[in-house]
């Protein structure tokens, strides 16, 4: 349950550093290590 919290709350964060500073969404998600920073600090990826 714990990963999973930690995996929303990095997306979030990472919808508003997108937000905030107008990057490209699509250049962003189709990154190859977006999920790495979307698993980061969660137990399990």
């Amino acid at each position: 349950m714990a990963s999973l919290k930690r995996q929303a709350f990095n997306q979030h964060l990472l919808e508003r550093f997108i937000d905030t500073f107008d990057l490209q969404p699509s250049w962003i998600k189709s990154h190859p290590k977006y999920r790495t920073l979307l698993e980061y600090g969660s137990l399990s990826p």
